[in-house]
């Protein structure tokens, strides 16, 4: 959104109109559970959201009171089969479900965020995955512990997965249930800005709702959670339910909710029903609420605390190639490096060499601006950028993971020219720290695969 005649970026103006599905998923069924994501999202849309948060694990589904045949020491065979059964209900991202799921956010035009489990490899993990409006996967969140006996069943996400996207309503982040009682990931995520904090979840306790009063309160932001709401008919038939009570016809209760960055209700808790419920946010409170408080600006103090967040990709196997002792430059073996996706899609901008900065080129979170005597160059995401502001487009992002020392030389040269024999052209761009390759949306695929056939690690690529 821009204000006056100048172009500029304002702080959206506008309402903001949310809503949090508070609902479970069709266990063991993920076809259906997708169908009824579809038929809740057109509901939300039909009540005007713009912005719309499914639950912990709703595709996929949350197996409340399953204990996989698990005691210390001992796992079952009808535990292990019931586990294959779990796991083939999961996703893959990006895969079918989510090309379903991005259709379901571009046919209403809204962004989702969802719950999910996914599944990589022999491994599941719980999932937060948020989408744009035109269906694009904007980033994906892995839950860092789960809680309990869900470590039976789910692998621990990593820091390569704490995304918060910049969108046209605002910026947008997700935190899975007990998460959120991790003191330093919520810095974290204040730290990148978040605006829009979504708390999924299952944990339906009365000190649910506490916590993300606080949350909101604490970080000066909206707080949207959504919590399932499940019922023992729901469970499938010869689910085993020893561990729940026979009385307990509610197994999820809800307790889903809207809280201002003033840690005031603006919507719920609703408890004891399925429900898709709304509310209208006014951005200008964020920044009435920053007034007195900001935990990572002028309510911090970095001389005396510090938080360092390793966003780098961890893998348990890492190929090496043999080193090239032909290699041009000083003879020694090419660097073999591990590259990330930035999240979204990037524009290269061109204005006139005596033009101020505009504020749009430095309002998202990534960004570059250079200035020569011919031209002001700058690049940052695609959304930001004006009509009629001469721009080439659809550049998605790769940033070399880590801090790399001035000594280490040939780094672009090992990325450039593997990309470079594929045919593929790229825009490099340089931090103190490390460097970044921009390459077209229709050349991004061959991009990658020439990257990682010299040796290189690509790691969270979205579709």
């Amino acid at each position: 959104m821009r204000d006056n005649q100048l172009g500029l970026p304002s702080v959206r103006s506008v309402p903001v109109n949310v809503a949090v599905v508070q609902a479970a998923p069709v266990l063991f069924d993920t076809p259906k559970s997708l169908q009824k994501l579809a038929d809740l999202a057109a509901a939300a849309a039909r009540k005007g959201a713009e912005l719309v948060v499914f639950p912990e694990a709703f595709v996929g589904g949350y197996p409340k009171g399953h204990d996989f045949g698990v005691t210390l020491g001992v796992r079952s065979p009808e535990g292990r089969d019931e586990f294959r059964r779990y796991f083939e209900s999961a996703v893959e991202l990006p895969g079918p479900a989510t090309e379903r799921i991005g259709s379901v956010a571009r046919d209403h035009g809204i962004h989702l965020v969802v719950g999910l489990v996914e599944r990589e490899g022999g491994t599941l993990y719980c999932t937060a995955a948020i989408f744009g409006r035109d269906g694009s996967l904007l980033g994906k969140h892995r839950k860092l512990v789960p809680t309990a006996l869900e470590r039976v069943i789910w692998g621990s996400g990593g820091g390569s997965t704490l995304p918060v996207v910049a969108t046209p309503l605002g910026r947008v982040g997700s935190v899975i249930c007990w998460e959120n009682y991790m003191p330093l990931l919520r810095m974290a995520m204040y730290a990148k800005g978040v605006e829009f904090y979504c708390a999924i979840t299952v944990d339906d306790r009365e000190t649910w709702v506490p916590t993300v009063r606080h949350i909101a309160l604490e970080g000066r932001c909206f707080v949207l959670s959504a919590c399932q709401f499940l019922r023992r008919a729901d469970l499938p038939p010869g689910y085993p339910a020893e561990r729940l009570a026979r009385s307990q016809d509610v197994l999820i209760r809800g307790g889903s909710c809207v809280v201002g960055p003033l840690g005031e209700m603006l919507a719920g808790p609703v408890y004891g029903e399925e429900c898709v419920l709304t509310a209208t946010l006014d951005r200008a409170d964020l920044a009435r609420a920053k007034f007195d408080l900001d935990v990572v600006g002028h309510y911090a103090r970095p001389d005396v605390f510090r938080l360092t967040v390793n966003e780098g990709a961890a893998r348990s196997v890492t190929f090496t190639p043999a080193p090239d002792t032909a290699a041009p430059g000083n003879g020694s073996a090419s660097p073999v490096l591990t590259l990330l996706e930035v999240a979204g899609r990037f524009a290269v901008c061109k204005l006139s060499p005596g033009s101020a900065v505009p504020a749009w080129a430095t309002a998202g979170d990534v960004f570059s601006v250079v200035r020569t005597a011919e031209e002001l160059s700058v690049v940052c995401r695609q959304e930001m950028v004006p009509a009629g502001t001469h721009a080439e487009v659809d550049w998605r992002c790769l940033r070399v993971a880590g801090a790399m020392p001035f000594t280490l030389v040939g780094v672009l040269a090992s990325l450039t020219g593997p990309v470079a024999s594929a045919g593929v052209g790229v825009f490099a761009v340089s931090t103190f720290d490390t460097d970044y390759l921009l390459v077209k949306e229709a050349e991004f695929q061959p991009a990658v695969a020439a990257l990682r056939k010299a040796g290189h690690s690509v790691e969270g690529v979205l579709p």
